[in-house]
């Protein structure tokens, strides 16, 4: 994500792939009134106390704590007078979850579906956001970004709505075209919005039927055929540094991350070990 604004205690990030926009503080005591805005929001409570009041709710929230804000909720979250409090908040444009919402639920009419639940303590969810939050940080690939964005808040609303999902009969053919896409774009770094577009699915049942059928996601068979592709460039003898640029690595330590997780071994040990034969 793109830094926006930094101070000691607060952060903004933007993301430079999805309309989305993140806050988070460290040990404020900073306090504001009462607000809305046109954005869908959801965070988390990292360490201390708050008075969270949306709408017409109040309660108190603690670490471990999720809240949930529709667009134009009027609600605020203050700390304990006297004290400070950690907290990530992501802010993301209602007209992207409206999209998703679309591609999933039979009862969809182009509007966006409010979320029933505003707080949560579950600790999955806690877990599962933190996670998508640190991938939204680090910002290294957009098809990463995007995957988890959309498996993340499918999974939220399909709990929390309750309500019927699209049942498409997807052709294997159809998927195919995915993989092929992905495929024959190992070098590019691309995203989920255009595997869609060439293969003619909606986002949700992209990663839904690709995963069904290949048994692994978008993301991870893009990373795995990149990491196919270094081991047959690494045996030729070429350079480490210069592989990473040509298969769209954001730098040498993300390449050296994703083949030691894949190959159990760094770039360097697996080309020292280019010339090894079996005896016989």
């Amino acid at each position: 994500m793109d830094v926006i604004l930094a101070n000691s205690k607060t952060h903004f990030l933007r993301s430079s792939f999805l309309p989305f926009e993140l806050r988070y503080s460290n040990n404020s005591n900073a306090c504001y009134k009462k607000h809305a805005h046109p954005e869908f929001s959801i965070g988390v409570v990292d360490s201390g106390v708050s008075d969270y009041i949306n709408q017409h709710s109040k309660q108190e929230i603690s670490t471990g704590s999720t809240v949930i804000i529709n667009p134009e909720a009027v609600h605020s979250c203050n700390p304990k007078p006297g004290t400070d409090w950690s907290y990530k908040m992501l802010f993301i444009e209602s007209d992207w979850l409206t999209q998703l919402q679309a591609s999933i639920l039979t009862t969809q009419q182009n509007k966006f579906q409010p979320f029933k639940q505003n707080h949560s303590r579950c600790p999955i969810l806690f877990r599962d956001f933190q996670s998508l939050i640190q991938i939204l940080i680090k910002n290294e690939s957009p098809l990463l970004v995007e995957e988890s964005a959309i498996t993340f808040f499918s999974a939220l609303f399909i709990k929390d709505l309750n309500a019927p999902l699209q049942h498409n009969i997807i052709p294997k053919q159809t998927t195919h075209l995915a993989y092929q896409y992905i495929s024959d774009n190992v070098d590019k770094n691309i995203s989920i919005s255009e595997i869609a577009r060439e293969s003619g699915l909606s986002h949700f049942y992209l990663i839904h039927s690709f995963k069904k059928q290949y048994g692994i996601t978008p993301y991870a068979y893009h990373m795995m055929m990149k990491i196919n592709k270094a081991k047959t460039l690494l045996k030729k003898g070429n350079d480490i540094t210069s592989i990473a640029i040509d298969l769209g690595f954001s730098d040498q330590s993300h390449f050296h991350r994703h083949f030691k997780s894949i190959v159990a071994a760094t770039p360097k040990q697996y080309k020292a070990n280019k010339h090894s034969t079996i005896n016989d």
